[in-house]
């Protein structure tokens, strides 16, 4: 009778823990997934991938917060605050320089024109730009890419009066005259030209580094162990908004003029003149190693991170 009685407790509780290991996993997978990203040009994909339903429809569901820019994106990771966050490439190699709970998934999209530098009409060279004050949200990818691009063109970074503005302000900072010029990505330079008129100008973009300054979407660490699953999801959900984005343009534009606030032209331009696509390839490492190297030649970043993508190791379905 005590044998028996120990048999039935011993099943209960084998019965008991294959409940648990069944279960626990079904309720962590149907936990939101916390995504951070921006409502900006080059966060596209994800707009697009919200408006159509693209996530829900790859079985997938997210719990989204917007902010301003990829650092905070970026920083949202290293907190914990998000399980995946997109940003440009300077914010993601600062976050993988100090934390390693930071790991790459995959670029989505890029382009060699993405940032721009606005200047008042009297800055007409950029050999002014040393002595000059620029606005900029610093360690932003456009941060990242005016370091190295400065360097290039043989201009001191040391010389460049930085302020550290949130791009909203910009275009009142000009208007006022507290800063000469501005460097940013879209919507930024542009709403900075829509405010200023021909008070402004373009004085360069940064495409003569050949750098495709990929976007990229980032996760934390555990995540890409414990959801593998959500992150094909969402990856398909993206790839899905590109691909109406190639083949609605005026679906597209429609859509993301309303979420951004650009005149549909404005919207047009920006959004099509990046490239958009999901993958990691020989380009978008050597990019990213490029932009580490200026990073941490420069003291940004104290080491350069193992750049390794999520998507080589896993390929999307």
């Amino acid at each position: 009778m005590k044998h028996t009685r120990s048999l039935l407790f011993f099943v209960f509780l084998l019965s008991l823990l294959l409940c648990i290991s069944a279960t626990v996993p079904a309720a962590y997978a149907a936990k939101p997934l916390k995504l951070v990203y921006s409502n900006k040009v080059c966060y596209e994909p994800f707009i697009i991938a919200k408006a159509n339903g693209c996530f829900a429809r790859q079985g997938l569901t997210v719990d989204i917060k917007l902010v301003t820019g990829g650092i905070m994106a970026a920083e949202s990771l290293m907190t914990g605050a998000a399980d995946i966050a997109a940003m440009g490439d300077a914010p993601f190699l600062i976050a993988a320089s100090r934390s390693k709970n930071v790991r790459l998934l995959a670029r989505y999209g890029g382009g060699s024109k993405m940032h721009r530098v606005i200047a008042a009409v009297k800055l007409t060279d950029i050999g002014g730009l040393e002595g000059a004050r620029v606005g900029i949200q610093m360690g932003s990818s456009t941060y990242g890419a005016f370091l190295a691009w400065c360097r290039q063109q043989g201009l001191d970074p040391a010389k460049i009066k930085f302020v550290s503005l949130s791009p909203m302000d910009m275009p009142q900072a000009m208007q006022s005259g507290q800063i000469d010029a501005m460097a940013g990505s879209e919507p930024w330079p542009s709403n900075v030209e829509t405010a200023c008129g021909d008070k402004v100008h373009e004085l360069t973009d940064f495409s003569a580094l050949h750098n495709s300054f990929p976007l990229v979407v980032a996760a934390q660490a555990d995540v890409t162990e414990d959801r593998q699953e959500d992150i094909a999801a969402l990856l398909r959900a993206l790839a899905e908004a590109i691909k109406f984005m190639k083949e609605k343009p005026d679906q597209t534009v429609g859509i993301l003029a309303a979420a951004i606030g650009l005149p549909e032209p404005q919207q047009r331009r920006c959004t099509y003149q990046l490239d958009w696509g999901i993958g990691f390839d020989k380009q978008d490492r050597d990019s990213l190693a490029m932009t580490a190297r200026h990073l941490h030649d420069l003291g940004k970043i104290d080491t350069i991170p193992m750049i390794s993508a999520f998507l080589e190791r896993h390929p999307a379905p």
